[in-house]
């Protein structure tokens, strides 16, 4: 079977029209086309379809509401982004910290090259392996040809966290024996399952905004992990749901600052596009700020 024919900006709009999208102003959307790829634009219209395997969609469809959606998760991803990096500086500091104290006391100081030291070896081994490549992504910089010259390329682990990446770091902090995982959990007052759930749904959603991922309308896997008495108190929300990876982001923040920024900066947004936004396509309940409020 062929694939589908290419077509230009002004027989996209017309495709559009076509399937039901009202278009107000022509020159404006074909502007915002020639910026927003159209197959990534009408991802953001699918829940306007008359029918899920259908194109056309309900009437009064707009261009506008579509693109003001792509925005909403445009700034929410910018801004996730900012926090995340807060979170991924306090947390490669945790895991390097708690480790090394552990682990790396005696000399030669290097144990967290051993697999021994790791309970999933297996998951250790795929690590190095990644960091191996990452490391020489960086084979240019100052630390590592100081530490190839000087160490034979071996690195203390408070400085291969700052070379991994948050998702290899994550998979570092799941391949530890369980000790020295609750060293690091309890630092940061929450359960080893918990921490690790939260590490990888920050890696899942740090990756989305890094290459700009639709947000909207979407699942996220992992399904986040409360606590039992959490999720009693708040059955309405939805695990695999952008709100409990808000609220996950939350959570881990390092300090009521950067909470209550991140609160506000979500609040802004959904008081902005309130009336094109449905908020149960981002698992949002009616209730968000008082439970994103009562978790600062």
């Amino acid at each position: 079977m062929d694939l589908k024919k290419p077509l230009t900006f002004d027989e996209q709009l017309n495709k559009l029209v076509a399937h039901g999208m009202v278009i107000s102003d022509r020159e404006e959307a074909k502007d915002i086309l020639k910026k927003v790829n159209y197959y990534r634009f009408t991802g953001y219209a699918l829940q306007f379809r008359k029918d899920p395997s259908g194109s056309d969609y309900i009437d009064g469809t707009t261009f506008e509401t579509v693109y003001h959606l792509y925005k909403v998760d445009e700034i929410l991803r910018d801004t996730f982004r900012r926090y995340i990096e807060k979170a991924e500086v306090y947390y490669r500091t945790q895991i390097a910290y708690g480790f090394s104290i552990a682990k790396c006391t005696d000399a030669p100081y290097d144990q967290h090259y051993d697999e021994n030291n790791f309970y999933n070896k297996k998951g250790y081994k795929e690590v190095m392996e990644t960091f191996g490549r990452e490391q020489n992504y960086y084979k240019d910089s100052l630390i590592v040809k100081h530490h190839k010259t000087k160490y034979s390329s071996k690195m203390p682990l408070w400085v291969i966290v700052e070379l991994m990446s948050f998702s290899n770091m994550s998979k570092l902090y799941s391949s530890m024996y369980y000790s020295e995982k609750d060293a690091i959990a309890s630092m940061v007052g929450v359960s080893k399952d918990t921490l690790e759930n939260h590490l990888h749904c920050l890696s899942v959603l740090r990756n989305k905004c890094a290459h700009a991922a639709r947000m909207y309308n979407t699942d996220f896997n992992p399904p986040a992990k409360f606590t039992t008495s959490f999720l009693r108190k708040h059955p309405e929300i939805k695990n695999n749901s952008l709100f409990a990876y808000t609220l996950v982001l939350l959570k881990r923040l390092p300090d009521e600052e950067s909470k209550k920024s991140l609160v506000q900066t979500v609040e802004t947004v959904i008081d902005e596009y309130r009336s094109d936004i449905d908020l149960n396509l981002i698992g949002f309940p009616e209730n968000y700020l008082e439970i994103m409020k009562n978790n600062l």
